[in-house]
């Protein structure tokens, strides 16, 4: 087999949305990136760019339109103007509308394989980016200046010289356990079943957030009048409801979510996935980060996972690049300092943003009648006292906290062409 030497400043691990992304995100800086990806470029919208749907938050948007990909998928993504929460078979319901908090849309809905789509266009015209696949990652080694990588491909077997590795290889990383970052498992014993419905009425921008017994139900407005359809329940309701025809799953699926959209219509395929919360021990080591479902990895409720993956890499970019916009001089972006401080930034909003799905998950998930009684008077308190509904609006739009330029709207370089040019 031919070998081949290969030298760059970022190593990534993983192709997928979040991997995608930071190189990107990084090819509008002079550091070079390479991506290892296991699987065929012509075939990466599955499983990580597949038929789910991701609601991106406010402030994602904000980072997509700064990169310049907000424009690729616009005509795709549907706005969320308002999003309904409550609780089957008890009353009160809270409700969060966009105008309230003073914005255009409280987010935006768009098919996962619309996002990677417009994320692997744009890398396919950028600079300073290279991608191994389909290829799979050997061994690992870490130095004190830098990482040292064996991949094989299919023709060739390459030595990859990096400054550091990113790991967005998802929730079970290979990368991880190379490093001997340990990690913490919450298995919800849950499964999400996945998949898109039409309804008689027009959603008209409305999301829905409705708590069962058997688990959340999210309905998330789409294009052409369409919802994505997010169901969680046990893994042997999963497995018995993902096996029904499409009549006897309409029939449940109304029954769980009621008739605020009128009658269920169409039912699109199902897709079923285990849930469960994995938080590393730490998200930065020696040489190495940790970002996506590798560093954290949520349940799907609130629908926080990529939102805070995107300000996870617009913080990393950042950070990356700070002592570049500081003195035109390039930084190591591996060095202790600039690793620390990505970590010491990022941490607070990691276990905030843990703490409130996992903490929904237990709150809703006690089935006791004096438990289900005060939620039901907290749903209608928190619909009464606009602080709260305005605090909780923004931290799930991603406008809470220290943001990262991308998320302010600003470039990751006040002078990219200069940026361009200076490489030492």
């Amino acid at each position: 087999m031919t070998v081949r030497s290969l030298d760059t400043d970022v190593l990534i691990i993983g192709g997928g949305l979040a991997g995608a992304t930071l190189a990107h995100t990084l090819a509008t800086t002079p550091l070079s990136t390479l991506i290892v990806e296991a699987r065929d470029p012509a075939q990466l919208e599955q499983p990580s760019f597949d038929g789910r749907a991701t609601a991106l938050a406010n402030g994602s948007q904000r980072i997509l339109t700064s990169l310049g990909l907000w424009d690729r998928i616009a005509a795709h993504a549907e706005p969320i103007r308002t999003i309904h929460i409550s609780e089957r078979g008890r009353f009160g319901a809270a409700r969060i509308h966009a105008k309230e908090e003073g914005v255009a849309a409280l987010g935006y809905t768009v098919e996962n394989r619309i996002l990677g789509a417009a994320i692997w266009e744009a890398l396919a015209a950028a600079n300073g980016f290279e991608a191994l696949a389909p290829a799979k990652l050997v061994t690992l080694e870490v130095r004190e200046d830098g990482v040292r990588a064996v991949v094989e491909t299919g023709s060739f077997e390459a030595t990859v010289r990096a400054r550091v590795v990113v790991a967005a290889d998802g929730a079970n990383s290979v990368v991880r356990r190379m490093l001997d970052i340990g990690s913490r498992e919450d298995s919800y014993e849950q499964t999400a079943v996945i998949l898109n419905c039409t309804t008689e009425l027009a959603h008209a921008g409305r999301a829905f957030e409705r708590f069962t017994p058997n688990g959340p139900l999210a309905f998330l407005p789409l294009r052409d009048d369409r919802m994505a359809v997010v169901w969680t329940m046990s893994h042997e309701q999963a497995g018995r409801v993902s096996a029904l025809d499409d009549d006897e799953i309409r029939r449940e699926l109304q029954a769980a979510f009621g008739h605020r959209l009128g009658r269920i219509d169409r039912i699109g395929e199902r897709v079923a996935y285990p849930l469960t919360r994995v938080r590393s021990d730490t998200v930065s080591g020696t040489r190495a980060v940790l970002i996506g479902s590798a560093a954290v990895n949520l349940h799907p409720v609130a629908g926080q996972g990529f939102n805070l993956t995107l300000r996870d890499i617009a913080s990393l970019a950042e950070s990356f690049t700070e002592t570049l916009r500081a003195d035109n001089c390039l930084d190591d972006p591996g060095a202790a300092d600039v690793l620390q401080r990505y970590d010491d930034w990022r941490k607070r909003d990691q276990k905030k943003v843990a703490a409130l799905t996992h903490g929904l998950i237990r709150l809703f998930g006690i089935g006791a009648l004096p438990m289900a009684a005060t939620r039901g008077v907290g749903l209608m308190a928190f619909d009464l006292v606009p602080g709260a509904k305005a605090e909780l609006a923004r931290q799930t739009m991603g406008l809470s906290g220290k943001l990262p330029r991308l998320a302010r709207g600003l470039p990751l370089l006040p002078d990219v062409a200069a940026a361009r040019g200076t490489r030492s």
